[in-house]
């Protein structure tokens, strides 16, 4: 009797067990494209520039990217590093991305980016002083 409930439930149990489709056994937080492979990161290259007629590249600035990346299925926010001065980049996964760029004496700017697997973007901008804060700033050396 107990061999007649046993074998049928080991039956079912090994069924269970080794019936999963190959999709549910992969893990959830990679992104796959059409051809089952991971999504390549794309770069953000932003040049900036003071607001001078030279053009002079501008160090010191603050350059973030803001999206929802599905790779991670959330948003994600990455700060892009200065390799040389005025030049600011980041790998990033394929995404829209809200580009804020900011400096302490220049007005902010934004701007919205679409990165796509291997592709590298670029945004040029040229720094405006910002009459506020300069303004500001004399008031209170007076």
């Amino acid at each position: 009797m107990r061999r007649t409930i046993l074998l049928p439930l080991c039956i079912v149990m090994a069924t269970i067990s080794f019936g999963q489709s190959p999709h549910a056994a992969a893990p959830p937080e990679k992104a796959v494209d059409r051809d089952n492979s991971v999504e390549k990161d794309g770069t953000l290259v932003v040049l900036v520039t003071w607001g001078d007629i030279d053009n002079t590249p501008a160090d010191d600035v603050y350059v973030e990217a803001y999206g929802f990346v599905r790779k991670y299925n959330t948003s994600k926010s990455f700060v892009l590093k200065m390799p040389k001065a005025g030049r600011y980049e980041a790998s990033l996964p394929p995404g829209v991305y809200d580009v804020f760029v900011s400096e302490g004496t220049s007005i902010p700017r934004c701007r919205r980016v679409l990165i796509t697997s291997g592709y590298t973007g670029y945004w040029t901008l040229k720094l405006e002083i910002d009459e506020v804060y300069t303004e500001k700033m004399a008031r209170s050396s007076q």
